[in-house]
């Protein structure tokens, strides 16, 4: 699991220490990194496209534009990338491997399972409290399979981060299908222009692949914090 944390909170510490505060990235960016994990792109990749914008800006005449958001270095990420694909060394990306974990780590994980399974029960009663009707079952459903993955993470001898992070994906994609086929059409929209409209003056320089997860990643948000449902993954799982 430290490994999925590292990769968050390496690159906003990396951010910091480019732009010389203690300036937080934005749900957005956050957004954005996991769009980066997703497609695969190592970590050094992405930090070294952060240091390549930072020191591009640094040279130019006028610094009036500033480096505000992790959406100016995509470019240079991506290129960063490219050349990491075409190297000999970066011919075929590592695939994560499995992880042991520790008891303490093992016992925090089922920790954190248990409050999930907990959130997801009063989903429905929080989404009825605004007018939404969530078909029967589905959250009971999904809160089983939650607490099935508990249960092997309880008993195996080793902890495959990996396949669990895979698993808690697939079930939060049910959870976003749900929501979106339970909404009328009027909200979706508004909904949708509203993403549509924070991405807008991020749009230069990401590629139609990377746009599209961010809208898909963003619309999620917004949707999952209006009903309150909790994000199924290792990273967003409360930790206390």
């Amino acid at each position: 699991m430290e490994n999925y944390f590292n990769y968050f909170t390496e690159i906003e510490e990396r951010w910091q220490q480019c732009r010389g505060t203690l300036t937080l990235l934005s749900p957005l960016d956050w957004a954005l990194i996991e769009s980066f994990q997703e497609s695969g792109i190592p970590l050094e990749v992405v930090l070294r496209g952060m240091e390549a914008t930072f020191a591009r800006q640094s040279k130019r005449a006028s610094r009036v534009r500033k480096v505000n958001s992790l959406s100016y270095c995509t470019q240079a990420i991506l290129s960063e990338f490219e050349r990491f694909r075409e190297s000999s060394i970066g011919a075929q990306a590592p695939s994560p491997k499995s992880v042991a974990g520790g008891q303490a780590e093992r016992q925090n994980l089922i920790e954190m399972m248990g409050r999930t399974i907990r959130q997801l029960a009063e989903v429905p009663d929080k989404a009825r409290q605004q007018g939404l009707a969530l078909p029967n079952g589905v959250f009971e459903t999904i809160g089983a399979a939650l607490e099935s993955l508990k249960q092997d993470a309880a008993s195996a001898e080793q902890i495959d981060f990996e396949q669990i992070e895979q698993r808690l994906s697939m079930l939060e994609e049910k959870i976003l299908a749900t929501l979106v086929a339970a909404l009328n059409d009027e909200v979706l929209l508004a909904l949708r222009t509203e993403v549509t409209r924070e991405l807008h003056h991020h749009r230069r320089g990401l590629k139609a692949e990377h746009l599209a997860m961010l809208e898909k990643k963003m619309t999620t948000k917004r949707l999952f914090e209006r009903f309150d449902v909790p994000r199924l993954s290792l990273f967003y799982m409360p930790l206390n």
